[in-house]
């Protein structure tokens, strides 16, 4: 039983030290956001964390993913950070092509016209995932393959010999 005492008052102590440093960093996270904000340096994760090495006493600073990890933190940046939003509306804008209605003719092969503006399409393409593309690609391997097929049914159908 006193075994079991012991290892409760050691966990108490280890919850304090890990709150005093979520505190710490805290404190510091939005101390180097504030100062940047002074400066007119734009909000990165990068640039706070750099900023933290300067301001933090022991010269550690904080690691830009332990701002991520940090939900009050994170969420402050999130909230002071042009380049952020940014970033976000810049991520709404690019939907996958299958949720975005604008390119649901990506679908219809056999709807495309061939005098179509190619420009417009090769900025459609690179606003694409990797993913996307690929998937793009197998639908039109899979399009032109069937479409052969019925080519070749239709040939040996008509062939008279």
């Amino acid at each position: 039983m006193s075994q079991n005492l012991s290892s409760k008052k050691n966990k108490s102590g280890l919850e304090k030290d890990y709150d005093e440093r979520r505190n710490h960093t805290l404190e510091l996270g939005k101390k180097a956001i504030d100062a940047l904000l002074a400066e007119g340096k734009e909000v990165t994760l990068h640039n706070v964390s750099q900023k933290t090495k300067e301001l933090d006493q022991k010269e550690k600073g904080i690691h830009f993913n332990t701002i991520r990890r940090h939900e009050e933190l994170y969420a402050y940046y999130k909230e002071k950070s042009k380049s952020y939003k940014m970033k976000q509306k810049e991520l709404k804008k690019h939907l996958p092509y299958r949720e975005n209605k604008k390119h649901t003719f990506f679908q219809e092969f056999g709807q495309l016209k061939p005098d179509r503006n190619l420009k417009n399409v090769s900025r459609q393409y690179t606003r694409l995932t990797k993913g996307e593309l690929i998937a793009r690609l197998i639908a039109a391997e899979q399009y032109i393959a069937e479409g052969r097929q019925e080519d070749l049914k239709k040939l040996f159908e008509t062939y008279e010999g």
